[in-house]
């Protein structure tokens, strides 16, 4: 693969993740924009380091992208670490350039708080203006850090006072084939469809169900507020009963 092939790969990638939205809980994670919210839960925390769940994920996005595109373990040497998950950290890494080159990681430099606090990958260049794709940010002119969304942003570099610019060496894929997968990318993937294969669904109040969750759910089938479809299968996940179980102990169904 060519440095501008990987480059490309890394960019469209970036791209079909657009529009997508941070989650109110940890639920509909894999879909772009259902229960949406501020709550800072991504598909890219889930696939990458899930206990940081909940924390800003702006990096994290940056790295889900280079391991979509190229697998963990070259991710890892492209990053120099793993994952990348904090700003400061890429800059104590890398060369920190003022001037940006199409592939490049930006680490944006907050004034106030007198280091890196966002990040996003340049995705074209025309003289001072950099376009770039972002996670956890929002649409508009300025530098948005915990905005909730991958967007699609651009700036005039000049106007980026701190802000730097860190390039992976992309020539360490001269040997990658894309279309193989790695051992790493194969296991990963294997354990992904075998958590989505054995996925716990709860259709009736039995001996399945999780004692901390029977009395919730017994409750709203009681107010009429939970019903089974046309068989009478009430379809709840884990994730869902901790919804309603929250909600509960919060009075919501008083």
């Amino acid at each position: 693969m060519t440095k501008e092939q990987a480059i490309n790969s890394l960019i469209e990638i970036a791209k079909d993740e657009v529009g997508y939205l941070e989650k109110a809980s940890n639920s509909n994670l894999y879909d772009k924009t259902a229960n949406a919210g501020s709550a800072n839960y991504t598909k890219y925390w889930a696939d990458i380091y899930p206990s940081y769940q909940g924390q800003p994920w702006c990096a994290c996005f940056v790295t889900w992208c280079f391991v979509q595109a190229f697998g963990k373990e070259y991710a890892e040497k492209l990053l120099k670490h793993y994952p990348y998950v904090y700003c400061p950290t890429l800059g104590n890494l890398f060369t920190k350039n003022a001037n940006p080159t199409v592939g490049d990681i930006v680490i944006f430099y907050s004034s106030s708080s007198g280091t890196f606090t966002h990040t996003g990958s340049v995705t074209s260049l025309s003289g001072d203006y950099c376009a770039t794709i972002e996670g956890n940010t929002s649409s508009g002119t300025s530098v948005i850090a915990n905005g909730g969304a991958v967007c699609a942003k651009g700036y005039y570099n000049s106007n980026l006072s701190g802000t730097k610019f860190c390039t992976p060496d992309y020539s360490i894929l001269e040997n990658y084939e894309s279309e193989d997968l790695t051992m790493t990318q194969y296991e990963e993937l294997n354990e992904r469809v075998n958590a989505l294969e054995n996925k716990m669904i709860y259709n009736y109040v039995d001996e399945n169900m999780p004692d901390w969750a029977i009395p919730t759910v017994q409750k709203l089938m009681n107010k009429g507020l939970l019903q089974g479809d046309e068989n009478g299968l009430l379809g709840l996940t884990d994730e869902l009963l901790r919804v309603l179980v929250v909600n509960d102990r919060a009075g919501l169904y008083d």
